[in-house]
């Protein structure tokens, strides 16, 4: 499959996740709620790096990316990293845990907390989240 100028390969989880999604055995329905997660995940470290976003080596990526935006002063920062730690709450327990009461009616609310997370950050602006805008403490 060729992918046009505007679709990047990380898209492709959403896609995954909501053909998964629809099926009815355990695996597939934690795996949607993993690559829903993952594509929140890679979204948010793309616009990320392109505002200079640097990893530190020392300490997990996810944990990073999601203080960058919950200290960001952007009220839609906040609220994407509200989004994506409940998407992550959600992503380890589809992952780790031995039972997961519930999963049918969890995954199209993760489906669409994805989606919903993926218009947010479409609209903030450009610049944001920007490691010079958090405030130091």
């Amino acid at each position: 499959m060729i992918l046009g100028p505007q679709v990047k390969w990380y898209d492709g989880y959403l896609t995954l996740a909501e053909e998964l999604g629809g099926r009815t055995d355990d695996a597939s329905l934690r795996s949607a709620i993993s690559r829903a997660y993952y594509y929140v995940y890679h979204l948010a470290l793309v616009r990320a790096k392109a505002n200079n976003f640097i990893l530190n080596p020392d300490e997990g990526s996810h944990a990073q990316l999601w203080r960058l935006f919950r200290e960001n002063p952007e009220p839609d920062c906040k609220q994407l990293a509200l989004i994506a730690q409940r998407l992550k709450e959600k992503r380890v327990r589809a992952d780790y845990e031995l039972t997961f009461p519930r999963i049918k009616d969890e995954v199209p609310e993760v489906l669409k907390a994805a989606s919903s997370f993926a218009q947010l950050l479409a609209q903030l602006p450009l610049r944001h989240p920007n490691q010079g805008s958090v405030r130091r403490q």
